[in-house]
């Protein structure tokens, strides 16, 4: 027992007579370099001991400057909008780093589009007489001048009316067979592009070597305007706050992105406003072969069913058949889809820590 008190005794003064804690786990520095000693032999595992006061006699012209192990030398650094950067001073061969921050990455997509609606026509095969006109249609007797299903347009008198049952004809609506609408370009929904507010570019620098290991003769004429000088490490830290540290100003750049933004696929809702069109002309009783001239000539559509009073009231028909092209007028189709997910951050992170100046 009196042999572990005269040894803690003796731990505690050697470290009582140390400016610097050095058991395990107890630095007064983020990066302490283990088993490091300075000038003056003793262990100086946060190198403080080269980070010595300015005495005047440390640099013959300039300021004395010291950076922390781990972060490499100075560079000059400048940041701001793209289109604004500066070549670095010594020209464009000097660029020692390239970064970004300020990430305008938009939770949004590219709106969706719809290409004009495409479908075809059937002809109507419903044709009704009736003994009224088309304002009394219904109190009217009916008869069938059906036309075959499905109804090609070709002449076809296999069902004619007998004299007095055609007062007026009315037709059914044409049908209208839907394909719906493609989704446009593009057909899966495109995230809005992302883009950076800022870019940092650093710059090589001859710089005049201090005294000591990691340290610098600084004046401001080395430091070209718009740039400040700056120490830099890879990923993020803090500065160093040891005494003396003059890199006090934080800046974190980013070298790459991270993008998990998408965009749910177009689609397009059913068609709206879209129609057909057609014409259809009917033959007197003793026509069957659809021989013109035509009795009536009828413009039918799939809106509605389309009625005509017969001139002269009461006659026989005998056939009909569809003249002119039956047409599908495009309609349009509400876009669906193109809804956000995800997000964008950005990686590779770059620290620096900079001399104060006026940027």
């Amino acid at each position: 027992m009196l042999a572990r008190v005269a040894f803690l005794g003796a731990l505690l003064g050697a470290l009582a007579g140390c400016t610097l804690e050095t058991v395990e786990g107890y630095y007064t520095c983020a990066d302490p370099e283990k088993g490091h000693r300075g000038p003056n032999g003793q262990p100086d595992p946060c190198h403080h001991q080269d980070a010595v006061a300015n005495t005047g006699t440390q640099c013959d012209v300039g300021e004395f400057v010291h950076w922390q192990i781990k972060w490499k030398d100075p560079t000059l650094l400048w940041f701001g909008p793209a289109a604004q950067a500066p070549e670095c001073p010594r020209g464009p061969t000097t660029v020692a780093y390239e970064g970004q921050t300020d990430l305008v990455a938009p939770g949004a997509c590219e709106a969706c589009t719809c290409e004009p609606s495409t479908g075809s026509c059937a002809l109507p095969s419903i044709l009704t007489t009736s003994t009224s006109t088309c304002g009394d249609f219904a109190s009217g007797s009916p008869t069938s001048f059906n036309a075959p299903t499905p109804w090609d347009g070709s002449c076809d008198s296999a069902i004619q009316t007998p004299d007095g049952a055609a007062h007026s004809l009315t037709i059914d609506p044409i049908t209208i067979i839907e394909n719906g609408c493609s989704p446009g370009p593009p057909v899966a929904a495109k995230v809005a592009s992302l883009h950076w507010g800022t870019l940092a570019r650093a710059c090589d620098v001859d710089l005049q070597r201090g005294p000591v290991d990691r340290s610098i003769c600084f004046s401001e004429d080395i430091v070209s305007p718009g740039f400040a000088l700056c120490i830099f490490r890879e990923g993020e830290h803090a500065c160093p706050t040891d005494p003396g540290n003059v890199f006090t100003e934080h800046h974190v750049f980013y070298s790459g992105v991270q993008d998990d933004r998408q965009c749910s696929a177009c689609t397009c809702g059913p068609p709206t406003n879209s129609a057909c069109t057609a014409t259809v002309a009917i033959y007197k009783g003793n026509n069957l072969t659809c021989i013109d001239p035509a009795l009536a000539t009828i413009p039918i559509s799939s809106k509605s069913s389309t009625c005509i009073d017969v001139q002269l009231p009461g006659q026989a028909l005998g056939s009909k058949k569809s003249v002119g092209p039956t047409t599908y007028l495009q309609g349009t189709c509400p876009p669906m889809g193109g809804d956000a997910s995800g997000s964008a951050i950005p990686t590779e992170p770059d620290t620096f820590c900079c001399r104060p100046s006026t940027f």
